[in-house]
């Protein structure tokens, strides 16, 4: 803990004059509304899914000025009363001005709490969306479990609760997510992660929030000092939509970056390389 501390500190300070400098960037919690394409609400498939025990019966109601659609999918096992949690997000993920959805799929470990995760984005089009997700097959969600999902998780497991900043010169939204406590993958992949959209690979693209000086660095200062804009139901106030930094997420990851032991160092394969700038921060 003494270790991580003196960290902490000097960490602090960097991001306060981070945040200061800011201002200058462009960057703003005012995300520019997006147009929702021709057609339904919410990718079609979703809408003939089996409605057993309660499931999928949200997806009917959801309406296009909502910023979040969510409710229960199937049970796991018969009787467990444990069913997925779908959570879809309205964001312009690709900056085209059409709204996308991001779409986290939380599968419910135990009873209490416990639960991983898996992420699917629907790009919107003229009419309609383009999937980029694990192979599952049209008659399933985009949850654990079913097609390829599990064997295709890391590759498409970007973060819960997704909120966004929005840099107003390059006309970029940047995604700020995290796997939050009781996440099964929280440990691998800890802390808050951003994001900007890899044209080329037409996917979410990870930045390197530590390096000095760089765009993510820059976020990262905003998020903590000014918090992100989350997506919210259409009657939601905007001053209940902004995601405060919490201290004990970067805390974390602090912990597990400078432990040789932890499973972010452990497993580079499947969790990716810590980042090199992240790493000079430990004392060994």
């Amino acid at each position: 803990m003494k270790k991580i501390l003196r960290n902490v500190i000097p960490l602090l300070l960097a991001s306060a004059c981070a945040a200061a400098a800011g201002q200058t960037t462009g960057l703003t919690n005012t995300i520019p509304a997006c147009r929702m394409p021709a057609g339904k609400v919410l990718p079609d498939k979703y809408y003939a899914l089996a409605k057993a025990k309660n499931a999928f019966n949200w997806v009917a109601a959801a309406t296009r000025g909502d910023g979040v659609v969510e409710g229960n999918g199937w049970e796991r096992v018969d009787g467990s009363e444990m069913h997925d949690w779908f959570s879809f997000y309205r964001i312009d993920l690709n900056g085209d001005g059409l709204c996308d959805w991001y779409l986290n799929a939380a599968a419910p470990m135990s009873t209490g709490g416990d639960r991983e995760s898996i992420n699917t984005l629907y790009l919107g089009r003229a009419a309609g969306w383009t999937r980029i997700g694990a192979d599952v097959p049209q008659d399933k969600p985009d949850g654990l479990g079913y097609g390829k999902t599990s064997a295709q998780q890391r590759q498409f497991l970007f973060g819960e609760e997704p909120s966004v900043i929005h840099d107003a010169v390059r006309k970029v939204n940047y995604v700020v997510a995290a796997l939050y406590s009781r996440n099964g993958q929280r440990s691998g992949r800890p802390g808050y992660r951003i994001f900007d959209w890899d044209a080329d690979r037409n996917t979410l693209r990870l930045l390197d929030k530590w390096e000095p000086g760089s765009k993510a660095a820059q976020v990262y200062a905003y998020f903590k000092a000014h918090g992100a804009r989350m997506r919210a139901p259409a009657a939601t106030a905007a001053s209940d939509t902004i995601q405060a930094f919490d201290p004990d997420v970067e805390a974390f990851e602090l912990e597990q970056a400078c432990d040789p032991q932890s499973a972010l160092r452990s497993f580079p394969e499947a969790n990716g390389v810590v980042s090199k700038y992240l790493l000079v921060r430990c004392k060994h």
